[in-house]
């Protein structure tokens, strides 16, 4: 399955969770997850599932200190 994330083209197996998406791509760290949909945008959890041709994006967490 393909999705889109930050912007690149991403070859992923099919049901990829967000999970498995922070393994394959190391350079999200922990950011958020966010997910563009027709209802606008929302964030995943680490179980939610990607569907093929999904848009997603990652945003730092802000860290006040």
């Amino acid at each position: 399955m393909k999705a889109v994330v930050n912007g690149k083209l991403v070859d992923l197996p099919e049901g990829a969770t967000v999970e498995e998406l922070r393994g394959r791509l190391p350079e999200i760290g922990q950011d958020d997850v966010m997910e563009e949909g027709f209802s606008g945008t929302k964030p995943l959890k680490e179980t939610d599932a990607l569907k093929e041709g999904s848009k997603v994006w990652t945003v730092p967490k802000i860290v006040k200190g």
